[in-house]
C-alpha cells in the first residue's frame, strides 16, 4: 500500500475541485445557449450552483492541506538546522 504525501493529496484535491468548478461553470454558461440536440438533458441551474460552491469549498480545504504540509515541513527543517 502506497501512502501519498500531504502535498500530493492536497494538490490532487485542488485539481478535482478545479475540474468540478470548470464543469459547473460550463453547464451554467450553457443555460442560455440554444441546444441543437432535442434529446439533451436540461441543465438544473440550482444543482450547478451547488456544484460550483462545493468546488469552492473543496479547493479551500485542499489549499489548507497544502498550507499545513508546508508549515510542517518548515518546522521539520527548522528543527534539523
Amino acid at each position: 500500500m502506497q501512502i501519498d504525501s500531504a502535498f500530493t493529496t492536497g494538490l490532487q484535491g485542488y485539481q478535482r475541485a478545479e475540474q468540478r468548478v470548470d464543469q459547473a461553470s460550463e453547464a451554467i454558461a450553457s443555460v442560455n445557449v440554444a441546444r441543437p440536440e432535442p434529446e439533451a438533458a436540461p441543465v438544473a441551474l440550482t444543482d450547478e450552483l451547488i456544484n460550483l460552491k462545493l468546488g469552492e469549498l473543496q479547493a479551500g480545504a485542499s489549499a489548507r492541506v497544502i498550507q499545513t504540509a508546508s508549515d510542517m515541513l518548515g518546522s521539520l527543517i527548522d528543527i534539523r538546522v
